[in-house]
């Protein structure tokens, strides 16, 4: 099988997104923009939505294929040991760049780079490039830090259609798409506050660090790709059923590859194949700036709406360059590092050490009856989000007039505490606790909120009831 070898630099795409000036976040390039569709489906559908050919359908001959440089030879590493990929100390090792490869009698990707010239698979591209504008320079920047193909800037285009939050069906989020399985030695978090599978610097990084080791294990960029969608075990057991064949297309052709494996190689060609020759195919990005993304570390959490509005940033961009966090308010506990456009760090530092009131909170009294579980779904915010914003609290412990300290996630009006009929009530009576009672159906039946029957009776909302135990309920009036 001949190869044709990729236009030599992606810095044409480079230059193309910086060379004209827009407003500082460009339209359609804002990380909340969603799609219906998740990403794997996105990935798989959107060009043959767009262009009408299917690429399953038969082909007596090989679609028009860009004509691209000669090969020239390249040189291959040894495998590594299998030391994990977070374990590992990558020494930058220098390519030669555009050293990916098309097929010339590949029918799968011949169509496939037919497509993506076609003006609906231009439209797409065009979408995708603007989506990336806000990520594209740090991508950019990492993939020559780390000395890798420089066509993996395109590896989003399939994995994420550059979709900041996309999810796939089996749960993989992220331009990168990560699992929250695979995420274990690169830094990244996810809890109620955050998913770094979002953040575009750590997933950027530990997508180039996990190809870089694949790289090194299996001596071929191809297979380190193929190994990146299906597991570095499942293309291990491969090439084992293929007697160690370690030849992608030969791979493939055995059939011992998972199906979207074997496709998403030939994707991934063709979309760096037109990609990296946008100028010559006229396919010009649109126009935009890439942003130059700074950190500014955080130890207490910070309401982005209002820094927004503090250094006159549009809260988009703040967005844009967060897209981890669940919420407007940054994570309370540990330090956080918020990602700005560089020229807006220094207005930022001098925002947060001139007003100590960069985060909206609502202040609650603690009242007769008041519980924690209680309050918090009044404010709609988790009952450990309460604890993290009060240091020392236990919400099984709180006391009349104590202050707590709520985050506003949302406009809601003071909570008034328990005001269904029972609560200024005294809870003279008694109840003895029958099979199958709950503390939710005694509550109903005596009119009063659950979390105040349980306060009045020293329990949790999910104390187990002994059936006979005796509860203090109000006396009902007959």
């Amino acid at each position: 099988m001949t190869r044709i070898r990729l236009l030599p630099s992606l810095l044409l795409v480079s230059l193309l997104l910086s060379s004209y000036a827009i407003p500082l976040f460009a339209a359609g390039a804002s990380s909340s923009d969603s799609s219906s569709q998740t990403a794997e489906q996105a990935a798989a559908s959107t060009i043959e939505t767009d262009t009408g050919p299917s690429t399953d359908a038969p082909a007596e001959q090989l679609p028009p294929a860009v004509q691209l440089e000669p090969p020239s030879p390249r040189p291959l590493r040894q495998p590594a040991t299998d030391t994990p990929p977070s374990a590992l100390s990558i020494a930058p090792v220098r390519h030669s760049r555009g050293i990916f490869t098309l097929p010339d009698d590949d029918i799968q990707t011949a169509r496939f780079v037919s497509l993506y010239q076609s003006p609906g698979g231009q439209a797409w591209l065009r979408r995708v490039f603007e989506r990336a504008l806000p990520y594209s320079a740090y991508i950019l920047d990492r993939i020559h830090h780390y000395a890798v193909p420089e066509e993996l800037f395109f590896l989003p285009f399939i994995e994420s259609e550059f979709l900041v939050k996309a999810v796939s069906r089996s749960g993989a989020t992220g331009l990168w798409q990560f699992m929250r399985n695979s995420i274990g030695g690169y830094n990244m978090h996810i809890d109620e506050w955050r998913d770094d599978r979002r953040d575009f610097m750590k997933a950027t990084e530990a997508a180039l660090l996990k190809l870089q080791w694949n790289y090194q294990y299996f001596g071929d960029w191809l297979l380190a790709l193929a190994a990146y969608n299906c597991g570095v075990g499942a293309l291990d057991r491969a090439i084992v059923r293929a007697d160690g064949e370690r030849d992608f297309w030969k791979l493939r052709a055995a059939g011992v590859l998972p199906a979207e494996t074997a496709t998403y190689i030939p994707k991934f060609l063709a979309v760096a194949a037109v990609g990296m020759q946008a100028g010559r195919l006229n396919l010009a990005p649109p126009a935009g700036i890439a942003l130059q993304w700074a950190k500014l570390p955080l130890d207490s959490p910070v309401d982005i709406q209002l820094l927004a509005e503090h250094i006159k940033l549009p809260l988009d961009t703040i967005k844009a360059g967060n897209p981890e966090l669940n919420y407007n308010i940054t994570p309370p506990d540990g330090v956080y590092e918020l990602k700005l456009p560089q020229e807006y760090i220094a207005p930022a530092r001098l925002a947060l050490a001139g007003s100590q009131n960069l985060i909206k909170v609502y202040v609650h009294t603690v009242g007769s009856g008041d519980t924690v579980s209680a309050i918090a779904r009044h404010y709609e915010v988790g009952i450990d989000m309460i604890v993290r914003m009060n240091s020392g609290l236990n919400p099984d412990r709180i006391r009349i007039g104590q202050k707590l300290v709520i985050p506003a996630l949302k406009e809601k009006v003071p909570y008034a505490g328990v005001e269904r009929a029972g609560a200024d009530h005294d809870f003279e009576g008694s109840y003895i606790v029958q099979a199958g009672d709950t503390l939710w159906n005694i509550a109903r039946s005596f009119d009063v909120a659950v979390e105040l029957l349980a306060a009045k009776n020293s329990l949790k909302l999910d104390s187990i009831l002994r059936e006979g135990m005796s509860l203090n309920v109000p006396i009902m009036n007959q």
